[in-house]
């Protein structure tokens, strides 16, 4: 074992976007591996002492979050497309049981 002391991880602004993503996600960390892996590494590009560490880091991380972004469950987006679909249904629904043909 080494004499070196430990090093802290700090959470920093990659570790709070991380964090901000997996709950618009819907994802658990506490629940899900890949989740909490990308926690980890976001803690430790944060606290990446140079570029070279950092560069292999985000690449681990921008793996595992996709595939938290892959598993993570379907959302409903709610969008104005979502809303002028269903403005139009609503408006042709009625017009659909009075059989104009």
């Amino acid at each position: 074992m080494s004499d070196a002391p430990k090093r802290r991880l700090r959470r920093g602004a990659v570790a709070a976007a991380t964090t901000a993503e997996l709950t618009e996600l819907g994802v658990d960390p506490t629940a899900n591996a890949q989740a909490a892996a990308a926690l980890r590494l976001a803690a430790e590009l944060d606290s990446a002492p140079g570029p070279k560490d950092a560069a292999g880091v985000a690449r681990e991380l921008r793996q595992a979050m996709a595939v938290v972004r892959a598993v993570a469950p379907p959302r409903e987006l709610g969008g104005k497309v979502d809303e002028l679909t269903k403005r139009r249904e609503k408006r042709l629904s009625p017009r659909a049981g009075k059989g104009t043909g």
